[in-house]
């Protein structure tokens, strides 16, 4: 059996056409998976940035980012992707103290795509009286490659 390519011309009983790789992936920030919290004590912050996450063979396509937060007085949060504002939200007093979020990350920005493959930057920022903690982010996004290239890391045995 061969893989397909990116783009692939085909032939059958319906005619001619291209036929493109589309799967969807994840990307799970294994960083944010005991939650951290905006701004911290040992770090007075208003703002956390994750630098580098990398989305292999991602195309231009809306796609979504999901997160949980737990927040202590009414403070206003953001999530910034790229420069992208996906999230703003000012707690009040009905609000629970946990929640769960999903949001769209548009496909476009001005000046391009909002995801790249590599090199991505995502912004939680906090303002106002409180603070946020954020866990678990996930982004799920489309890309047009089926398999991750994994670099091969070889090293001298000491034995």
């Amino acid at each position: 059996m061969r893989a397909m390519t990116d783009t692939e011309v085909r032939v059958s009983g319906r005619g001619v056409g291209l036929e493109q790789t589309r799967i969807s992936r994840y990307v799970a920030l294994a960083e944010t998976a005991g939650g951290f919290t905006v701004p911290s004590p040992a770090f007075p912050l208003s703002d956390r940035h994750i630098q580098d996450i990398d989305f292999p063979g991602v195309i231009e396509s809306a796609s979504a980012i999901f997160y949980r937060t737990r927040h202590t007085g009414k403070p206003t949060f953001s999530v910034v992707m790229n420069g992208a504002l996906l999230t703003r939200f000012t707690f009040s007093d009905r609000d629970p103290p946990e929640r769960g979020w999903h949001e769209i990350i548009p496909a476009r920005v001005p000046g391009g795509s909002t995801l790249k493959p590599d090199k991505n930057e995502l912004v939680f920022g906090v303002s106002g009286e409180g603070t946020v903690t954020f866990g678990d982010v996930v982004i799920l996004y489309t890309a047009n490659e089926t398999t991750v290239r994994v670099p091969i890391v070889v090293s001298a045995d000491p034995a």
